[in-house]
């Protein structure tokens, strides 16, 4: 079955209807006009005739009635010879008898003449290429008196009211061909656009947005589509997200349960050494090198095995003011020490609501860190919190280094870090711990011109 775009289904029915009522439509108009007029001329050349006998004008010289009426007049005897005629100018041919008669049919002139009662009988003849209506009326002795009217303007008339109405009816055509192309075009281009945009998405390039150029029920369409490629989008790298939370975190199992116990020995061993007296001061120096090395691996070795330990929210309704305060608290002399000004702009009026106290400090005590480590100059550290319609948010702003757009989609990702010295859990598992209190965890940087984080919590906690 052949394919039709849906503007040549709009078009073409529309055109092809409008073209047959505007060609057929004049046409009509036309014959109407030419049988209203015929009538109208019938009436009055009878009129005129019906006049002259009356008045008895019949017997003044038919030069004089062609002159009055602007009509040809002929008299034929009983037997159909022409007896006087006002068309001097007829051909031999024209004139002759039998010729005559019968383009003047003159026998069923005189057969209805006879059952006319006095009525004028109406003839279309043409003599010598010319058009005429004759108009017979019955004289004495079985005469016929013949009024002849030229037809060539009535007939002209008709030809220029029919090209002309054609004229204007292809115009129209046009016209209406163009307006409904224009249409056509105005409705099919956004549907040809998300027609071309579901493809890319079929293709699995979800970051494009249809562009919205009306605002109707394609309109709608293409914002619906465009909610749902978004939607479609989050749930893939909510997806993505999932499977290597899921690999992570086996393999940080896997990880830390093979390298804890050499790390045990190895710590063990240097503190040993340490001990001994025969031990120098710099291969002391050496051993708390070691020892410090030892403990940065098993503090990476504790961050592997809290993100692969499956975890129990241990909920309870409580502030959070205070549990914010302890952890500022905790690391006031870090960064007094890294001349880090804070500035607590912290609600005193926030509702009590359900979370895990040591979960929210160990993900606000994380997000803290990472600021003192994009400030090594020292700086600002802002810490806000304030209640955001059903949900109360944490935001932690700083002035340091920023953080590159290309970066940023990353930032939640398991093992991402640009630290030399990270572990790329951090973030990870702030995400994850807010997304257990069904909260959210959003971050806006740009380098040079610092980083703020902000994350929250609803007051009406869902298991």
């Amino acid at each position: 079955m052949r394919r039709y775009s849906i503007q040549t289904k709009i078009v073409l029915p529309f055109l092809l209807l409008f073209a047959l009522i505007t060609i057929f439509v004049p046409l009509l108009t036309v014959q109407l006009f030419g049988w209203k007029y015929s009538e109208q001329f019938t009436r009055e050349t009878q009129g005129w005739l019906n006049v002259i006998i009356e008045t008895g004008f019949i017997r003044e010289n038919i030069e004089k009635v062609k002159q009055t009426y602007s009509v040809e007049v002929m008299i034929f005897g009983s037997d159909g010879t022409l007896n006087a005629s006002t068309l001097t100018e007829l051909s031999d041919v024209e004139q002759n008898w039998e010729n005559l008669a019968e383009k003047m049919r003159f026998e069923q002139v005189k057969q209805a003449l006879q059952k006319a009662d006095g009525t004028p009988v109406t003839q279309d003849v043409t003599l010598d290429g010319k058009h005429y209506k004759a108009f017979y009326r019955l004289l004495p002795f079985g005469r016929f008196y013949c009024f002849l009217r030229p037809m060539e303007d009535i007939t002209a008339a008709k030809r220029t009211l029919t090209w002309s109405m054609l004229g204007i009816a292809a115009f129209v055509t046009v016209l209406v061909a163009f307006i409904s192309h224009r249409i056509g075009k105005n409705i099919t281009e956004p549907v040809k656009d998300l027609v071309g945009f579901t493809e890319q998405v079929a293709g699995g390039n979800l970051d494009e947005q249809c562009e919205i150029k009306t605002h109707d029920e394609i309109g709608d369409l293409t914002l619906a589509f465009n909610q749902m490629t978004q939607e479609l989008k989050q749930s893939r790298d909510k997806l993505i997200q999932v499977e290597r939370l899921a690999t992570a975190g086996k393999m940080s199992a896997s990880f830390a349960h093979e390298i804890r116990n050499p790390l045990s020995s190895m710590r063990m061993l240097s503190q040993m050494l340490m001990q001994k007296p025969e031990t120098s001061d710099e291969q002391r120096q050496s051993l708390q090198y070691i020892l410090e090395e030892i403990e940065r691996i098993d503090n990476i070795v504790k961050g592997l095995m809290d993100f692969a330990r499956p975890t129990t929210l241990n909920l309870a309704q409580q502030p959070l003011v205070p549990a914010l305060q302890a952890v500022l608290a905790l690391m006031e002399a870090n960064l007094e020490h890294h001349q880090i000004q804070l500035v607590p702009e912290l609600a005193s009026d926030l509702p009590d609501f359900q979370f895990d106290s040591d979960k929210i400090k160990q993900a606000f005590m994380n997000v803290v860190l990472n600021a003192m480590e994009a400030m090594p100059q020292g700086g600002t550290l802002t810490v806000a919190a304030s209640k955001q319609e059903d949900a109360v948010c944490i935001k932690v702003t700083d002035i340091g280094i920023g953080i590159s757009a290309e970066d940023i989609e990353h930032l939640f990702e398991p093992f991402f870090t640009r630290k030399d010295k990270g572990t790329g859990l951090g973030l990870a598992n702030v995400k994850r711990i807010l997304e257990e209190h069904n909260g959210t965890v959003e971050i806006e940087s740009a380098p040079d011109e610092g980083t703020t984080v902000l994350m929250c919590l609803p007051l009406k906690f869902q298991d």
